[in-house]
């Protein structure tokens, strides 16, 4: 250690002494200059003795921050005119001749350079190879062409480094097609001088080596046997190339090889490729004899597999002294040595390599086989010169004419040979991951000997395992990219790649949060988290390969022996890649759904449950919301796509409805299940990515639309073995109705109605908008297969107010209409669910709730028409046509004298009928219900008609007939006259002359039923249709009369009061009349500068009011007089909640934040009697004994007299509700927070609402029968959802305690820059039918609003200005049920200049008023329809009203 922190302080001594003394006259800076380098040089070699990432380019400080390499070059560049010097002056020819020094510049130019090089980890290149620096790049170029060595070297060392950035390769591609050949050459020289070609003869075995050859028996590694070496092996040199036959050498060395070396190695590539080898060397088939000796017969590279020297072997007794070099090499700078040279060069080559250009040299200078040399670390001993050539093979793999050479070449066979593990290994992997992308090679390394693509997957296995990160990530690369093809993904399964796979994630401490990773730095999480994307990103690859080939598998099963498809299906060969677009995988899923049986098993499903990776990627998708990396929105997607290939297994779909374990600090509530958290990426809030948001819904929809019904999934399990020591093989859910149900209940119960119905909506992003609400209306009309589901949606506002017809009018982006068509589609089915009826046949029809119960109603309709009308129709047609003798006997025989004078006058209207103005057409024949509609006439003239008809010859008439179908009856069904066609069958138009011997049967278009059609028509374009009409005139256009109130209710009071005397009831008309007029009567200010009020409650008695103001006082003001008559601290800060029990003795009050946040006072002490550590309180309701706090989603119930906590609510899944607020019913037998429902007495959950907002969780009503959520209205008897008041939507809710009325205000809405803002209207709104009677604007911000006990009076407090920046707060009190005169205006007009305060606000309320009752006019003709209604409705609500009809009217009298 001291060593080191010599040599840090040395180089910086160095720095500075040259700072000292650089800028003397005849200064000689290479002294300084090799000092430097040889304390980076003996660093970069202590450095890599530890065994770094060969390919992380980091600053080596950042990779390991005691790294002394680091400290030295943070030494060096610390001072900039150093480095600039270095670059700008020391690596110039002139400089000498600049500064009229007479020395030798070369030796400056090789040490600059030298340093250069050394300095390389820590320089950034694009810094030093700028744009302006061409001079120093033509100057490096003219080194490399022509120089003295070291410098030649070191220039292309350093020229390599700056030809790594694209736009200097581009703008020397002249210079660089010169020295891409040259470099070339001069590489070729140099490997033929190299000590590994010239002093091959040496024997490197260690010294009594062979005794550990004898006596080692043989032994495993990952699962296949090796066989000890043979004892044996060819003592005379090779010349590193071609080993050819000898009659094919032509200006080659001879390679001389023994017969007996020859037959050796054939016997150990047998016993390589036989597994069952032990002692001695097994024979292979024949097949794979003629293979290896055709193989021997061909030219074969000197990298072909051998494995003669025990040094290299996996579990090797060498020392590390000896295995140092192989592993992981050096690379000596000064003096450069051959080797280095070469890396050098091959370092240029390398940032040459994917330059299409310059591949033609490659071939003609046979690039190949130098790489294939250099990387036989066997023969060269040079790990690192290996690595390089290996970075340079794998630039030159982007190309596929390169790649397709290198198969063929056997340079595969070279690779695998590579010894493991080392730096060259960590090599190997890009080459893999860089051939994985070339689809044809792969085809044909697919084509090569089992043995071979055996041991490729091997390696590459072993990689996963045992390299480098960087090494890593490139083998899970290479199998993402090769699982397309059959035998890889063969090989993959067959050596459990998949356990190996998840190994590489399953340990990493990213996943595991309560691990010790203090010692984790931000760029090691980085790195952690890209493994993490590869691992999801080969998983889904993995899976769509094996979907693949399980749905090829199913098809041919299905196929039938002696049936031919009609369609030949095209088997793709082994070698092939197997491809599939996300439709098509779609397609595969659903056909899985469909045909596969519900117990089967799946094996890579299977593996993925055993190994527990479905658990895992739910669990990354969730800590996902917390990472922040670039690759982060793919690896939620793979995961997701992961996933929704897997929910085709019943097991996968009960994974999702059980719980997932996180971390604490990772949840902000209790556990999630599985459901919750592919929810959440569906709504966006893990990543806001279209593309995650579509895989997620991909996933709900498989879930949700499942077929409820699969093969083999209606029976339980019968098994005549003992099945009891096994029960985990059994599955959970016996059926798969059971599964299904439990998967829609685990959906609702985690708010999947709520997100869905937000994506239905979505509009942004505009390009992937149509194709996320798709997917959403597809998993809520699988969802409306649930009964429960089905009630709820159909009551919301989408439905009920036609908002999902407008989505179904047009496209969200044009270019997406394919999309809409399936948008529309999922929404047609979506509506037929909600309307309980079948699919529609007419597929032009606009559909929606009012057409259908339109439909329904024309269909339950029985037409009559007059009959004389008819016969008066059809002697003016008799007569037009020149029948004028028939006409006469018509009319004898009918008695139509009379009314033939009346048609002579009266003509028919004429009335267009048009498919398009009637949706109600093909709706009325889905779903009419069966009846007949005979006739007397039509019966006895059907078959004269029918004779006439067959008489008749051919061209003169033409008539409609059905096929006739063979096993039908003969006698005609019911219904059957006027149903036009329901099937696909087309019509038959011919001339009928044949079949006229064959027994008439009535016709199945006569004149009724053609005259039954087209009124039925006219009475479908009815707005108002009837079910009951009376006899339809022929003449006149049919049209059924719109609906009027069976009660028109009085506008006006005093008349409804005259006639409530009389018995007739109008109390809805006087709560809209009462609770539609407001007068402020006093305004109260506050008298402080720095506070504004925030919340107010009348206290008993109404005579005096409970303020609470910003600073955390509470203020007592008596009503009457306007002055303050007490006042104390209850909390530091905001006061948002404050509340009195009956007798006013007791307060409970919550502020924003402080201890305590809330308080339990005496009102006659003013002292505090309870702290308590929640959020809200509440009393209860009845006995007023009991208190309820609420902290997040768990509520607590408190005793008073005690003060201990009684009961504890925590809901088993939360709905995670923004302002929850646990309350009592008005019974206090029942306990509502967090959107469930809780017996008081037993403190079990009884229900939990769906959630459909959120904000709030809900209150009771006050007539003990529903729950009020928001918008929504629930049924506590029976869980339904009754309606949805969108008046409420995001506002807070107060009952008048006497007359069923609804204050509503808005809640506080946060802004995006952190402040607050409140609405300045409030509502009132009928609380037994939830219409809205008024709005009435205030003109300033409304904080809080309250009613007193006879609701006469409300208060409500008004502050002008943004919560930060409250410019005045008043506390004003209004009159309920008197409109404000023009005495009251003066008035307050008066008090006001009195204050001299005046802000103008009565003066808007007169306006606002004016316009609240022109909307009370509307909303009291629109409330005369109901009235009826609401008295029945009422009469259920006056158990809650203390106040009867007479004192109300009495009240109203004195106002």
């Amino acid at each position: 250690m001291s060593e080191n922190n010599t040599n840090t302080s040395t180089a910086s001594s160095l720095i500075k002494k040259w700072e000292e003394e650089h800028s003397q006259p005849n200064y000689d800076p290479v002294p300084t200059l090799t000092k430097l380098a040889e304390i980076v040089e003996i660093e970069t070699e202590n450095y890599i003795k530890m065994d770094p990432d060969p390919f992380d380019e980091r600053h080596p400080s950042r990779t390991d921050p005691q790294c002394v390499l680091g400290q030295v070059l943070k030494a060096i560049f610390k001072k900039d005119n150093f480095t600039s010097k270095l670059i700008n002056d020391y690596l110039r020819d002139t400089f000498y001749s600049r500064n009229n020094i007479i020395r030798d510049i070369d030796q400056l130019n090789i040490a600059a350079c030298r340093l250069m090089l050394d300095i390389m980890p820590g320089l950034d290149t694009t810094v030093v190879f700028q744009p302006e620096s061409d001079n120093l790049i033509l100057r490096l170029v003219k080194w490399v062409t022509n120089s003295i060595e070291p410098l030649q070297s070191y220039a292309t060392g350093l020229l390599g480094a700056a030809m790594e950035i694209p736009e200097i390769a581009a703008r020397f591609r002249e210079q660089n097609s010169k020295l891409v050949p040259l470099l070339l050459q001069r590489l070729r020289r140099l490997k033929n001088s190299s000590e590994f070609v010239t002093n091959t003869s040496i024997n490197t075995s260690r010294p009594f080596a062979h005794l550990s050859v004898l006596k080692s028996p043989p032994y495993r590694s990952e699962g296949l046997l090796k066989s000890p070496p043979p004892s044996f092996q060819s003592k005379k040199s090779k010349e590193n190339g071609v080993v050819t036959p000898a009659e094919n050498l032509v200006n080659e060395s001879p390679s001389t090889t023994s017969p007996l070396s020859q037959e050796n190695d054939r016997k150990r590539k047998k016993s390589e490729g036989t597994p069952n080898s032990r002692h001695e060397f097994v024979e292979t088939p024949e097949k794979r004899l003629r293979l290896d000796e055709n193989v021997l017969s061909e030219p074969v590279y000197l990298g072909s597999p051998q494995k003669t020297n025990n040094l290299f072997t996996e579990h090797s007794n060498s020392s590390w002294a000896e295995l140092e070099n192989f592993m992981i090499g050096t690379v000596q700078i000064f003096p450069p040595t051959i080797a280095t040279r070469q890396i050098l060069i091959l370092r240029y080559l390398t940032a040459m390599g994917d330059h299409q250009e310059f591949l033609s040299h490659v071939f003609e200078h046979d690039a190949l086989e130098l790489i294939l040399c250099y990387v036989n670390v066997r023969q060269t001993k040079e790990a690192r010169l290996a690595f390089e050539a290996l970075k340079y093979l794998s630039a030159l793999l982007c190309h596929k004419k390169f790649s397709i050479e290198f198969i063929q070449c056997k340079g595969l066979e070279v690779l695998l040979e590579i010894p493991r593990p080392s730096i060259a290994a960590t090599g190997v992997s890009m080459c893999f991951y860089y051939l994985g992308y070339c689809e044809e090679a792969m085809e044909r390394v697919c084509l090569l000997p089992k043995y071979i693509v055996s041991s490729l997957v091997k390696y590459a296995l072993w990689l996963l395992e045992c390299a480098h990160d960087s090494g890593r990530c490139q083998s899970i690369m290479f199998f993402s990219l090769t699982f397309q093809f059959k035998v890889i993904l063969e090989e993959f399964d067959c050596q459990d790649g998949l356990r190996k796979l998840h190994n590489v994630i399953s340990t990493l401490p990213i996943l595991f949060p309560d691990w010790d990773t203090l010692q984790m730095n931000e760029e090691q999480e980085g790195a952690y988290r890209q493994i993490v994307r590869h691992v999801c990103v080969a998983f889904r690859r993995y899976l769509e390969a094996h979907l693949y080939l399980k749905v090829e598998a199913l098809r041919r099963s299905q196929m039938r022996p002696n049936e031919k498809p009609a369609v030949p299906v095209p088997v793709l060969p082994s070698y092939k890649a197997c491809k599939s677009s996300p439709e098509e995988i779609q397609q595969q899923i659903e056909m899985l759904f469909q045909n596969m049986p519900y117990r089967s098993h799946w094996a890579p499903i299977d593996q993925l449950l055993k190994l527990g990776a479905v658990t895992l990627l739910l669990k990354i998708i969730a800590f996902a919301y917390e990472w922040n990396y670039s690759g982060r929105a793919e690896t939620v997607r793979s995961a997701l796509d992961v996933l929704a290939i897997s929910c085709v297994m019943p097991k996968v779909q009960s994974l999702f409805c059980e719980r997932v374990d996180l971390p604490e600090e990772t949840l902000t509530v209790g556990p999630f299940q599985g459901i919750n958290i592919i929810l959440g990426a569906a709504e966006g809030e893990i990543v806001a990515d279209a593309d995650v948001q579509k895989a997620a819904l991909r996933v709900i929809g498989n879930c949700v639309c499942a077929p409820i019904h699969r093969v083999g999934g209606l029976l339980g399990r019968f098994s005549t073995c003992n099945t009891t020591n096994s029960p985990n093989k059994k599955l959970k859910y016996k059926s798969s109705e059971d599964l299904i149900q439990k998967v829609w209940d685990s959906v609702r119960a985690n708010s999947g109605i709520m997100v869905l119905l937000q994506l239905m909506q979505i509009k942004t992003p505009i390009t992937d908008a149509d194709c996320i609400r798709t997917l959403a209306c597809k998993a809520l009309a699988g969802l409306a297969r649930s009964d429960t589901a089905r009630q709820i949606i159909s009551k919301l506002p989408l439905f009920t107010s036609g908002q999902l017809q407008n989505l179904m009018r047009d496209p969200i982006l044009q270019e997406k209409r394919q999309e809409h068509v399936l948008f529309q589609k999922y929404a047609l089915e979506l509506l037929v669910l909600l309307s309980g009826k079948g699919k529609h046949t007419d597929t032009n029809i606009e559909a929606s709730l009012a057409n259908i119960h339109k439909a329904n109603v024309v269909a339950q309709t029985k037409i009559q028409f007059y009959d004389k009308q008819l016969l008066q129709l059809i002697h003016h047609h008799l007569v037009q046509k020149g029948f004028a003798e028939t006409a006469g006997m018509l009319v004898k025989e009918a008695n139509l004298a009379n009314a033939i004078t009346s048609l002579g006058t009266q003509h028919p209207t004429k009335f267009r009928y048009s498919s398009t103005l009637t949706p109600s057409r093909g709706v009325r024949l889905s779903f009419s219900s069966p009846r007949t509609l005979p006739s007397a006439s039509a019966a006895e003239t059907a078959p004269n008609t029918s004779t006439v008809i067959c008489q008749t010859p051919p061209s003169s008439t033409i008539k409609i007939i059905k096929k006739p179908l063979p096993l039908l009856p003969t006698t005609p069904t019911h219904n059957s006259r006027l149903q036009k066609q329901i099937n696909g069958e087309p019509h038959i138009w011919s001339a009928v002359q044949e079949d006229c011997s064959a027994p008439s049967e009535p016709p199945r278009v006569t004149l009724d039923s053609i005259i039954t059609e087209y009124l039925t028509n006219q009475h479908a374009l009815c707005k108002n249709p009837m079910a009951m009409c009376p006899q339809f005139n022929l003449f006149v256009p049919h049209k059924c009369p719109d609906p009027k109130p069976r009660v028109l209710t009085a506008n006006n009071f005093a008349m409804r009061s005259v006639r409530q005397q009389i018995g007739s009831h109008s109390r809805t008309m006087d709560r809209k009349f009462v609770h539609s007029r407001f007068c402020p009567v006093q305004t109260i200010r506050s008298t402080t500068d720095e506070g504004f009020f925030t919340c107010a409650k009348f206290m008993p008695g109404d005579k005096t009011l409970a303020v609470g103001d910003y600073n955390g006082g509470i203020h007592l003001i008596d009503l009457h007089k306007g002055n303050e008559i007490n006042m104390f601290t209850a909390h530091d800060h905001y006061i948002v909640h404050l509340e009195l029990n009956r007798p006013g003795n007791l307060m409970l009050t919550s502020c924003t934040w402080g201890k305590p946040i809330s308080a339990l006072w005496d009102m006659k002490t003013f002292e505090m009697k309870l702290p308590f550590d929640y959020e809200h309180v509440e009393f209860s309701k009845v006995t007023q004994e009991k208190i309820i706090g609420t902290r997040g989603e768990v509520a607590t119930i408190f005793d008073i007299n005690t003060g201990q906590s009684i009961m504890e609510l925590i809901p088993r899944t939360t709905n995670q509700y923004s302002k929850n607020r646990a309350t009592f019913s008005y019974n206090d037998e029942l306990v509502l927070s967090d959107g469930v429902i809780y017996d008081v007495a037993s403190g079990k959950a009884m229900h939990k609402l769906d959630k459909l907002n959120q904000t709030q969780s809900g209150v009771f009503h006050p007539n003990g029968l529903e729950i009020i959520s928001n918008t929504e209205v629930w049924d506590i008897r029976t869980f339904h959802l009754l309606r949805t008041v969108p008046v409420l939507n995001q506002c807070s809710v107060v009952f008048s305690p006497v007359n069923t009325a609804i204050y509503a205000f808005s809640l506080e809405q946060e802004m995006d820059d952190g402040d607050s803002t409140f609405d300045t209207s409030f509502k009132t709104v009928d609380a037994n039918d939830y219409s809205s009677i008024s709005t009435f604007d205030v003109k300033k911000s409304i904080y809080d609003l309250s009613c007193n006990r006879y609701d006469t009076q409300i208060a409500i407090v008004e502050n002008q200005g943004m919560y930060n920046s409250i410019q005045e707060s008043v506390l004003r009190v209004y009159d309920v049920g008197r409109q404000r005169d023009d005495e009251d205006e003066q008035e307050e007009e008066d008090d006001e200049e009195d204050d001299m305060d005046g802000d103008g606000s009565d003066d808007d309320n007169s306006d606002g008023d004016d316009g609240d009752n022109d909307n009370n006019d509307n909303n009291e003709n629109n409330g005369d329809d109901n009235d009826d209604n609401d008295d029945d409705i009422e009469s259920d609500s006056e158990s809650w009203t203390s106040l009867s009809t007479d004192s109300l009217d009495r009240l109203l009298f004195e106002f």
